[in-house]
């Protein structure tokens, strides 16, 4: 399965559940990139049918087990101005539920705008409110930061992982996650800022898609733009593979593996990588 894909918001039933504890991760250091509260999961698109399996099990487990409220955000692979309220829904959304259903999720809210001011509308992000996990799905990474970025939606989906809940993202979901999108600036040459994100890992840039972790061109040109902005943190994730954060402890699912760059600790490549069932404290 590919993660693709969906809503005005329809909601199935019900209250809100406390995130499971599911083993205490480590405290996170103050100035972490990393989140203090929560889960935040990456993915980084392409999936399989069963790294795809593992990914939706884990942001259920995460986020309280099957009655835990998720609220799958498909913006950024829906052309629709809005969610038909009633009748099918697009392929994608369709899809989308259908997989969180077959592994267990029994409450799944469908939340979905093309118009920016709804985006930053109090009844529009109601809920995001109860919400125990949100998952942004794969797609166009523009249509996230133009629509998203600096509203109530931003704010309500950093209050999720707040209060202990899954933050998710895949492919160009997993990019509005961090704090900006690097593209190519064919006058520069090299990488440069495309977008803002929603900024739920501050200072972190997200490199989905990557062929390899050593030496293709998102590796060398990523750390390139690293090096030339002080402070900032690369993470590249190979497809068919997901990182898990809680505190500083980062874990990789799935079938391939993830680099993070930080200048800081080692300039000329990542200092991190980690392959599928590994584990790091990033505070170390």
């Amino acid at each position: 399965m590919h993660f693709t894909g969906a809503a005005v918001f329809l909601v199935v039933s019900v209250t809100a559940l406390a995130p499971c504890q599911e083993g205490k991760p480590p405290p996170a250091r103050a100035n972490g990139w990393w989140p203090s509260a929560g889960a935040v999961i990456l993915g980084g698109g392409g999936f399989t049918q069963g790294p795809a399996d593992a990914l939706v099990d884990r942001i259920i487990r995460l986020a309280g087990g099957a009655d835990a409220r998720i609220v799958v955000i498909p913006t950024a692979s829906v052309k629709l101005a809005s969610l038909p309220a009633a009748g099918p829904l697009p392929p994608t959304v369709a899809a989308v539920r259908e997989h969180l259903e077959s592994r267990g999720a029994r409450q799944i809210i469908l939340l979905h705008t093309r118009d920016r001011e709804v985006a930053n509308s109090e009844e529009f992000v109601k809920p995001l409110r109860t919400a125990n996990a949100v998952f942004l799905t794969g797609g166009a990474s523009r249509v996230l930061d133009e629509i998203y970025h600096d509203t109530l939606v931003e704010r309500e989906i950093k209050a999720v992982l707040e209060r202990g809940g899954v933050v998710a993202g895949d492919s160009a979901g997993a990019i509005t996650l961090g704090d900006f999108w690097l593209d190519w600036d064919s006058r520069a040459k090299s990488l440069a800022k495309a977008t803002d994100g929603l900024g739920v890992l501050p200072r972190v840039t997200v490199t989905p898609h990557v062929e390899s972790l050593a030496g293709d061109e998102r590796t060398s040109d990523v750390l390139t733009y690293l090096l030339a902005h002080p402070g900032t943190i690369g993470i590249n994730i190979q497809e068919d593979t997901f990182l898990v954060l809680r505190g500083s402890t980062a874990e990789v699912g799935g079938k391939g593996g993830v680099s993070i760059f930080d200048p800081a600790k080692d300039r000329s490549k990542a200092y991190l990588r980690l392959a599928s069932s590994e584990r790091h404290d990033l505070a170390k």
